[in-house]
């Protein structure tokens, strides 16, 4: 991933947010990114490959974002003796990032 230009302001703003421990906000974030990028698919007037591109790339960013504060939050956990996160209390959840 390159960390210039955009790519650059949405890891430090994903970063802040990790930090927080403000999943809501990756969770807008990404939807907003992911709304841009099915409209950028659907213009067919100009070529908006660079723009999918930077799209793609920054939802990697959030999604990476997620996993570090899950992350973390599951080290919290195991540092507090509380119940371990497990992949089927996730599914149970419906979320793949919680």
């Amino acid at each position: 991933m390159s960390r210039t230009g955009m790519p650059l302001a949405i890891s430090l703003i994903v970063d802040g947010y990790v930090r927080l421990g403000d999943r809501e906000a990756l969770e807008t974030l990404r939807a907003h990114r992911v709304e841009m990028l099915e409209s950028a698919r659907s213009i067919a007037e100009m070529d908006t490959s660079r723009m999918i591109a930077s799209l793609k790339e920054e939802i990697e960013i959030i999604d990476a974002g997620l996993s570090r504060l899950k992350a973390c939050r599951e080290e919290q956990q195991r540092a507090s003796g509380g119940p371990e996160a497990t992949p089927l209390n996730d599914i149970a959840r419906g979320d793949p990032h919680e």
